[in-house]
């Protein structure tokens, strides 16, 4: 956690700025006022933009002009780099930066020179770690989300654009304040009253996209049957082949190397991700042995998983037991190697091994308790077992995104993952590298 402050005690935003170095699932920001900074490549644009990360940003609009021309036309002409902005009449004032993975500004800086460099500013920086150690990952998913589906907010179009340079001539000329000249009424303000309804929404939402992505997931696992390897045995699950098939595409075809462009390749095949799909399929057949250690994950991870997260057997994984199951978790692993050795109880060393990490992760988890007084163990239990498999979906919404039921450092793509390991007939596998390659792929799903 980092205090930002400017000049008062010499840290500013950019300094907190992420770099090639860090893997980032998107960055989501809502910044009432903004203009273009003197160094573009060292403001929140230039940074996404050379990081080649996805920005969705929500900013005011008013007669008043508080995001300048020049700056909504930077935001548009960059549109086909990923760069998604979203206007709300009136009422937006926040000045919030979520960068998914790597840690969120919250405080009262807006995107200028001044509020980034000189002004008297005020706001924390908080890591991944700091926000999902106070549960502050599920607060900022429902703040996006209410912005995301607010019905006030417009996109940025060129239209706009031509409407505030018509409303800035005005201010500047005529001393007029334009607010009869505007498109866009005014806003009488959101309602904050119907706080459960804005809770249910965010649940619907969740709702209609995991059943949306199972069923481009099934789809393509359905296909795979003409399209299996020889190495892939006929016993396997289909949605364990399917995660399998989405894991060999994403770390051999998506990009080079550790940074992997998957929005780039979105754009590429949106228009039509079944040809995409066929293309890998037949590459995907071709394979003699598997391409990246996916023979391991089908022939000895996942089975160790479905047996030892057994319904009758759950609940009683001694600590050596479950530590292997975190192991055989793909975004567990992920999850971990990012965490301060602080965390993990040991602030005299610098740096530690995963299989180090391991087993004191493991220890810490287990002695967690959530708000019900479950442990783990149990939480894992109550989705996998406790209901309907037809409303898994809400069992792994409230494990994943509410505080009720939520243990922190154990998120939904961490859960989600167990579920299609232990579960194959009921969904797939999915954490955030089956989204990316589903995006990769030209499929509109949401990275978690």
């Amino acid at each position: 956690m980092k205090f930002i402050a400017n000049r008062l005690n010499n840290t500013h935003l950019r300094d907190i700025l992420p770099t090639s170095e860090h893997e980032i699932d998107g960055v989501l920001a809502a910044i009432a006022y903004g203009s273009n900074g003197s160094n573009e490549d060292e403001d929140l644009i230039g940074n996404c933009l050379n990081n080649k990360l996805r920005l969705d940003i929500w900013m005011r609009y008013d007669h008043t002009v508080p995001v300048v021309v020049p700056m909504l036309e930077r935001l548009l002409r960059h549109h086909s780099d990923n760069v998604y902005c979203k206007l709300i009449p009136d009422f937006l004032h926040s000045k919030v930066i979520w960068w998914k993975g790597y840690g969120a500004y919250i405080g009262s800086a807006n995107h200028t020179d001044r509020a980034w460099l000189t002004n008297i500013e005020a706001g924390l920086f908080l890591t991944e770690e700091d926000l999902e150690s106070n549960g502050m990952i599920p607060e900022l998913e429902t703040f996006f989300d209410y912005l995301n589906t607010l019905d006030k907010a417009f996109p940025l179009t060129r239209e706009v654009v031509e409407e505030m340079k018509v409303l800035q001539n005005l201010r500047r000329d005529m001393g007029m304040k334009g607010a009869d000249k505007r498109r866009i009424p005014l806003w009488e303000g959101p309602s904050f009253i119907q706080k459960q309804r804005a809770a249910d929404k965010q649940k619907e939402n969740f709702q209609k996209e995991w059943h949306s992505t199972l069923t481009e997931l099934r789809s393509i696992a359905s296909q795979l049957t003409d399209y299996r390897p020889a190495w892939v045995e006929h016993s396997i699950p289909p949605g364990w082949q399917v995660d399998q098939f989405l894991h060999a595409y994403y770390y051999n075809k998506v990009g080079e190397g550790n940074k992997k462009p998957y929005e780039d390749y979105y754009q590429s095949n949106k228009s039509n991700p079944q040809t995409a799909v066929r293309e890998i399929m037949e590459w995907w057949k071709i394979q003699r042995e598997a391409p990246s250690n996916e023979h391991e994950n089908l022939y000895v991870h996942a089975p160790y998983i479905r047996e030892h997260l057994a319904e009758d057997k759950i609940l009683t994984l001694s600590k050596d037991e479950f530590e292997k199951v975190l192991y055989y978790t793909h975004a567990t692993c992920d999850h971990i190697i990012k965490l301060s050795t602080k965390m993990l109880g040991r602030p005299d060393v610098k740096s530690m091994s995963l299989e180090d990490r391991l087993p004191l992760f493991t220890e810490w988890l287990l002695a967690q308790r959530n708000e019900k007084g479950w442990d783990v163990r149990k939480l894992l239990h109550f989705v996998l077992y406790e209901g309907r498999d037809e409303d898994l979906w809400e069992r792994l919404y409230l494990a994943g995104r509410t505080r009720e039921y939520g243990i922190a450092h154990y998120g939904l793509n961490s859960i989600a993952e167990l579920v299609g390991w232990a579960r194959p007939e009921v969904a797939p596998p999915r954490n955030g590298r089956t989204s990316k390659a589903l995006r990769a792929l030209g499929f509109d799903v949401r990275v978690y």
